[in-house]
């Protein structure tokens, strides 16, 4: 019988912490160790940040006219850092686990890899557009602001937790 994650193992009476309760409370410091250094992260200032610097190097007159990319400020950032190593991360951990990376087709549309692809870019860009009209990203309003226990942040991931749940369950429920 498998052993329940939240169980200890029998036998010795102490109780150990399950694996994901570790990780979370190290992924908790480490988000308060980088607030402290740096300030609250997330990762979608970094594209406006990249295109800022494209157009830089085009068109400094028009890059220097724009309010929002001056407000933005240079490429360098702890967020760039950290969007490449998310980058490279990935990467690498696609390139280690070989075939057993392959893309899932997670509703009935989607019938081939290119589609997979295709509805992982346009979601990916929808996210990142929303999360700069919004002023913010989820990684900011959740890491950070479930970090620094803002109640913002704590409703925003309230939200982004139940809508994800509530559209797997309609999406599940329309691939049967």
């Amino acid at each position: 019988m498998a052993e329940s994650a939240t169980q200890a193992p029998p036998g010795d009476g102490s109780s150990k912490l399950p694996t994901w309760a570790k990780l979370g409370a190290i992924f908790g410091v480490v988000s308060a160790l980088s607030i402290l250094t740096w300030g609250p992260i997330g990762v979608s200032g970094t594209y406006p940040r990249f295109i800022g610097a494209i157009m830089r190097r085009i068109t400094p007159d028009a890059a220097h006219a724009n309010p929002y990319l001056e407000k933005m400020g240079s490429l360098i950032k702890p967020e760039t850092m950290l969007v490449i190593g998310l980058l490279i991360g990935g990467f690498l951990a696609a390139r280690l686990a070989g075939d057993k990376a392959a893309p899932e087709h997670v509703h009935p549309g989607e019938t081939t890899s290119g589609k997979r692809y295709r509805d992982a870019f346009i979601g990916g860009f929808l996210i990142v557009f929303g999360a700069r009209f919004a002023g913010g990203c989820t990684s900011g309003h959740i890491i950070s602001g479930i970090t620094q226990l803002s109640m913002s942040g704590l409703l925003f991931a309230a939200g982004v937790f139940a809508t994800g749940i509530l559209t797997a369950k309609l999406m599940h429920k329309g691939a049967k």
